[in-house]
This record gives structure tokens, C-alpha cells and sequence, in this order.
């Protein structure tokens, strides 16, 4: 399934995109509020994460997908529904884009359609998503996309011997459907 957007195509991840992801993935201000990536980021990594991201697609315990620009099919971010709990209809929606791209609205943009794509193609009931509190671009990210503040996780991770404070929000079906015109 591919997903469009006014500037972006998402794609499932194919392996054939691994050596542009490296060149995304390997700079340390990715890295710096992700939860789940490393820095250095090896490049053999990239390989072992697109095979994870297959399966995870398949098995339906995550729908991630590979963001590219539509006027140059340059690869630019990830944007996808992770620990999709199909028991209570749920999911987390996580992202990050090309530091050359950042302010330019790709992660809201993805973010607003991966959200469309999990209430209108999956039937989700939430979708929620969390940042370091230092990220402030990613909260807004979250804000612009529909989702409200629900919380704050105190010192929830530790990132390079720093403990990270993790801000909670979230959009419920009913608050979705009710702001979309049909």
C-alpha cells in the first residue's frame, strides 16, 4: 500500500532503500531524541531494521513506511503506526525526518495522513505518540496533527546516562471523525 499526501509518497520499506535511510539515519541530531536510535548508527543496522519493519508489516504489529518527497523521490523520514495493539484497537505513531528538512511540515504532513490511515484502514479507537520533553518541534508535530496532552512520564528513559522526561498525547476515533469533514 502506498500513501499520498500533497508533497510526500509513503511506502512500506523495501531493501533497495537502505543506503539513503543510512545517509538520514546516521547524523547525531536523528539520534539525539529518538528513544530507539543509536548514535553512531553502524550501517549494517539499516539492513537488519528494514527486514524488522517487513515483518512487522506483515505480522500487523506495526505499519511503518518510508517517506519520500514527491517532486525529487528523495527519501526524507519514517513515518508509521508502531506497537499496534489490535486487542484494544491502538497504536503509537513515531517519526523522524532529514535534518536538512526540518520546518518544513513532512513530519505533520505524514503524521495527519499515518493517523488517517490508522482510524480509516485499521479501525484504531487511539492513537497516541510521546517525545522527549526537550523536543519541543516534535510536540508540535503531535499538537498540529489533532492529538491532546495526557501526560508527562518522569525520567522514562535513559539517553546517553540522562534520564528523559516522556510527554504523552493522543487522538481518540470519536475526536477524529468528529473534526473531519466527511
Amino acid at each position: 500500500m502506498i500513501l499520498e499526501t500533497e508533497r510526500l509518497i509513503l511506502k512500506p520499506y523495501e531493501v533497495e532503500f537502505a543506503d539513503a535511510i543510512y545517509e538520514v539515519v546516521k547524523h547525531r541530531e536523528i539520534a539525539d531524541t529518538m528513544v530507539m536510535i543509536p548514535h553512531p548508527y553502524p550501517r549494517e543496522i539499516v539492513d537488519r531494521w528494514i527486514s524488522y519493519l517487513q515483518k512487522s508489516f506483515e505480522q500487523g504489529t506495526a505499519y511503518e513506511f518510508a517517506v519520500f518527497l514527491k517532486e525529487s523521490g528523495r527519501y526524507i523520514g519514517n513515518c508509521g503506526l508502531v506497537a499496534v495493539s489490535k486487542n484494544h484497537r491502538n497504536a503509537e505513531v513515531g517519526y523522524f525526518i532529514d535534518v536538512s528538512e526540518w520546518g518544513n511540515g513532512f513530519a505533520t504532513e505524514a503524521c495527519k495522513k499515518i493517523i488517517n490511515y490508522g482510524f480509516q484502514e485499521h479501525q484504531l479507537n487511539r492513537i497516541y505518540s510521546r517525545c522527549m520533553v526537550r523536543n519541543i518541534a516534535s510536540r508540535k508535530v503531535m499538537e498540529k496533527s489533532g492529538m491532546v496532552w495526557e501526560g508527562r512520564h518522569r525520567q522514562e528513559f535513559l539517553k546517553d546516562d540522562v534520564y528523559e522526561d516522556m510527554d504523552y498525547l493522543a487522538i481518540l476515533a470519536e475526536e477524529y471523525f468528529k473534526g473531519k469533514l466527511i
